[in-house]
């Protein structure tokens, strides 16, 4: 697959600020601070093997980030790239990662993550990842959890604000997260003139 290089400051100062804010940010600053405590609980039992955690039952997760996307034109496509800082159920405060392919101004369908993103995560500890990957959810131990979305229906509700809705299908991650599976939503905005937004999944995971 063709990597696609960025060109201009705007990228490389975006990204390093997303990755800098991760590094600096404190767990009262995040989103869900109240929500993950029961949820942590879970993560220690999926880490140490505790009687607690069954396999094949399901449990329910949830993220939410503030976003910051990077619009781009190739000769295959417009493409909705970006990061996000944010907290995600078992392991707290995260980075996302994500890649759209617009199908027109208001709709976008999945695209693979790596095609992007590949060197960013390669420096996480997360390589060949195939193209049905098109959002990762990582913490600083390397915990990840891999997402494919499907049509992402997009609804302009004022001039700076697009409200959008999707499917998203868990397939696979590392850490905690290996073999796990699952299915859910994510919904939130984005300002198309400066590409900030906000996103959240609510999805049923199952540990295999």
């Amino acid at each position: 697959m063709r990597k696609i290089h960025f060109t201009g400051r705007a990228y490389s100062f975006l990204v390093a600020l997303s990755i800098l804010t991760f590094s600096c940010i404190s767990e009262s600053e995040t989103p869900l601070n109240e929500d993950l405590t029961v949820e942590k609980e879970i993560a220690e039992e999926v880490v140490t093997g505790g009687e607690n955690l069954r396999k094949g039952d399901f449990y329910r997760y949830q993220e939410k980030f503030s976003n910051s996307i990077f619009p781009f034109g190739t000769e295959s496509g417009f493409y909705l790239p970006g990061t996000g800082v944010g907290n995600a159920t078992f392991i707290g405060k995260s980075l996302s990662f994500i890649n759209q392919k617009a199908l027109d101004p208001i709709t976008t369908e999945g695209a693979p993550v790596s095609l992007v993103f590949a060197e960013e995560l390669a420096a996480l500890g997360i390589t060949n990842l195939s193209d049905d990957i098109h959002s990762v959810t990582v913490d600083k131990k390397g915990n990840a959890l891999f997402f494919s979305s499907g049509t992402n229906n997009g609804v302009p509700v004022s001039e700076d604000r697009v409200e959008f809705e999707a499917e998203v299908t868990v397939v696979g991650g590392m850490g905690i997260f290996e073999n796990a599976s699952g299915s859910g939503k994510v919904t939130g905005f984005y300002n198309p003139y400066t590409g900030a937004g906000e996103s959240s999944i609510v999805a049923e995971l199952m540990f295999k």
